[in-house]
């Protein structure tokens, strides 16, 4: 399909080991808006959640420029 934007995810888990913390910690970063995330897999059940690629890509950078910007003062 031509056109089509194609959406990559992380899950929690994978932020997680990417950011070195908790996949609490991600949850909460969800829950406070940080990450735009959606959940997968059957409504009422216990179901994964997966994270915009995009967004976990800017966290990290914006981590790192504010790092480069505080080591360079």
């Amino acid at each position: 399909m031509e056109g089509t934007i194609k959406r990559e995810f992380f899950t929690s888990r994978e932020v997680a080991e990417m950011l070195r913390v908790t996949p609490a910690t991600v949850m909460n970063m969800i829950r406070g808006g940080i990450f735009r995330a959606k959940k997968v897999g059957i409504a009422g059940r216990s179901s994964p959640w997966r994270i915009y690629r995009e967004d976990v890509l800017e966290y990290i950078e914006s981590k790192e420029e504010k790092s480069s910007v505080k080591a360079s003062t």
